[in-house]
């Protein structure tokens, strides 16, 4: 086995998270790396026809040597190996952001169901960014499986089961490294950062609402769309590719709401809990993971009004020296998705499936 691979990564949805993930692996990888992309616009559109895109691309220009094939559950990887049969024989990793596979009582069917399942049947292993999306997953599949009596005799449950990993992905704190030691940026406890992609943003104006009739004052520091934001709620907006000025009003913040619905993974959350935001954040999805047990009665919220806008209110009349012990624990909590940390077990696994794949 070289020193060194060579994987092809292909991303057939460039953007958020995905474009965050795969800019730090490749930039903190010790392996070389082939990035192929499209802009993220339209999932159904890349379930449908990126692998046959990349198929073209591949089959035009690539005379490349690859070990190891990367891509993401935005692809149909069935397609994509029998389009380009030589990339089967490599050992491949499906990395699993979201899934669009249809939930456990969804009446309804779709011709994109079997995309997602069919990809993870044809890779080697598949990895999760939570353990509450790989057990959301596995779920959906099981579901998927016995609605559809043609796939009772080849039941690929067992092998999914067994290739299914959480890898969390590594998320970059460089940045914020840098910009806590700059003494202009003072902490704000009633500035509360919020973003409102993919959010409940109904949930979030009805608990300023209660806020404001509590009295209490605050300012909102908004990542993503905001045209159904309260807009007489006083905030500011930062621009989703503004990485500084992100990190700028995460050390501004004392305040981390999240509305959003079932969360795979929050990588802003993530960057504002590393950077000392209290959090007030759903009990649903990937939250109750990230945060110590012992302050999940403080931090979660069960999605009414009431509760939310009181978990936010509470932040205010702790004691700082409770929340400074509070925050350390946190940023303790968060310590597997440093970025060369998880960057360097990523590497490893990559070799070792290259390896087995050379044994055998």
């Amino acid at each position: 086995m070289p020193a060194q691979l060579d994987i092809l990564a292909l991303e057939p949805f460039y953007g958020g998270v995905r474009r965050v993930m795969l800019e730090t692996v490749i930039r903190c990888s010790r392996h070389r790396w082939t990035l192929l992309k499209l802009p993220p616009r339209r999932i159904e559109r890349r379930l449908t026809a990126a692998a046959h895109w990349f198929s073209e691309q591949l089959s035009r220009h690539w005379v490349g040597r690859v070990d190891l094939l990367f891509t993401s559950e935005a692809m149909n990887l069935a397609d994509l190996f029998r389009l380009v049969p030589r990339l089967s024989k490599l050992p491949s990793v499906v990395y699993f952001h979201s899934n669009q596979l249809p939930t456990v009582d969804e009446p309804k069917q779709t011709p994109h169901d079997l995309v997602n399942l069919n990809t993870a049947t044809a890779c080697n292993e598949i990895w999760f960014n939570s353990l509450f999306h790989l057990k959301t997953f596995l779920a959906r599949a099981s579901a998927m499986v016995q609605r559809h009596p043609e796939l009772a005799t080849r039941n690929p449950m067992r092998d999914l089961t067994a290739k299914a990993h959480v890898i969390y992905p590594p998320i970059d704190l460089g940045v914020l490294h840098e910009l806590q030691n700059d003494k202009s940026i003072k902490r704000e406890p009633r500035l509360i950062f919020v973003e409102t992609r993919d959010a409940d943003v109904a949930l979030l104006n009805a608990a300023l609402v209660e806020l404001d009739r509590r009295g209490e004052e605050y300012r909102l520091v908004t990542v993503g769309p905001v045209e159904h934001l309260r807009p007489d709620v006083q905030r500011s907006t930062i621009s989703e590719y503004d990485e500084a000025g992100q990190v700028r009003a995460i050390l501004s913040a004392g305040l981390l709401a999240s509305t959003r619905n079932n969360a795979t993974c929050d990588h802003h959350s993530i960057r504002a809990l590393a950077g000392g935001c209290w959090p007030v954040v759903p009990m649903d999805g990937v939250y109750p993971e990230l945060l110590p047990e012992p302050l999940h009665p403080r931090c979660l919220h069960d999605r009414t009004v009431e509760q939310f806008a009181t978990r936010l209110q509470d932040m205010w009349y702790l004691d700082d020296d409770e929340i400074d012990t509070h925050r350390q624990d946190v940023k303790n909590a968060l310590k597997h998705f440093d970025a060369y940390a998880a960057c360097k077990a990523i590497d490893e696994r990559f070799e070792q499936m290259v390896s087995n794949r050379t044994t055998k």
